[in-house]
């Protein structure tokens, strides 16, 4: 599984057979926004009282970290609940993060909010508490590589990856999460001995969620999100 700010996303094998997947964060993104921009008001109009200011961004935090996790436990729990019906491993990438090379301000403070951690966190501890292995691999060149020839592309990678060579399309996230799993049967001998996984199998295929969000337990009242509209309406949760 490739690790995204939305999302994890690959590929489930297991003998001949393959399929895309993707699983969502179930709106942590969102969350996220939210509580930034309730966190920015609060500093701006506490802004002569630092003692109150922090009081309200401390419980704003909180806040903020227990809908994210509430959330990534679902989600962890999900694919957990998945590999051990399956009989299956999780691959994952070992994620680290160095500087800001260039970046903007913007995406610095998406990428320090990025809870990529906490979700290998849940999954690994979750795992292990089933039984079912995780594997982590090396991400490098994960996005930039082709899948069916193993060509890489020096330059800038959009939404989809395309080698024209091998007429090869994906969507980015997905092509890396396939890359990982050839990166996991190379350097795992009893995984691939178990998988024969062939990339160009799911040239054409339709990536599925892994499940639905909607019909696992949430463990926790929903929090109203905190965005009105202009006539001081709620809108309603998106389908």
């Amino acid at each position: 599984m490739d690790t995204n700010e939305d999302s994890l996303d690959g590929v489930h094998a297991s003998g001949d057979s393959a399929g895309l997947l993707r699983v969502s964060f179930d709106g942590v993104r969102r969350i996220q926004e939210i509580h930034f921009r309730r966190r920015r008001k609060i500093a701006r109009k506490k802004a002569h009282d630092r003692r109150v200011a922090r009081r309200l961004l401390d419980r704003e935090g909180r806040r903020e970290r227990h809908r994210v996790r509430q959330r990534l436990h679902r989600v962890s729990k999900g694919l957990v609940r998945f590999a051990t019906e399956a009989r299956a491993a999780i691959v994952l990438e070992e994620l680290t993060l160095h500087g800001a090379g260039g970046r903007s301000r913007r995406m610095n403070r998406r990428l320090s909010s990025w809870p990529r951690r906490e979700i290998h966190r849940q999954i690994e501890y979750k795992a292990a508490l089933e039984g079912v292995p995780v594997i982590k691999v090396n991400p490098a060149w994960t996005s930039k590589t082709c899948p069916v020839c193993g060509a890489r592309r020096r330059d800038r990678v959009g939404k989809v990856f395309v080698r024209l060579l091998c007429d090869w399309e994906m969507d980015r996230q997905i092509n890396a999460g396939l890359n990982i799993l050839k990166t996991a049967l190379a350097s795992n001998e009893a995984l691939a001995r178990a998988v024969r996984f062939q990339p160009g199998a799911l040239r054409r295929d339709v990536v599925s969620p892994l499940y639905d969000l909607s019909a696992l337990p949430t463990g926790a009242r929903e929090e109203p999100s905190g965005v009105e509209s202009q006539t001081g309406v709620i809108p309603s949760p998106e389908p």
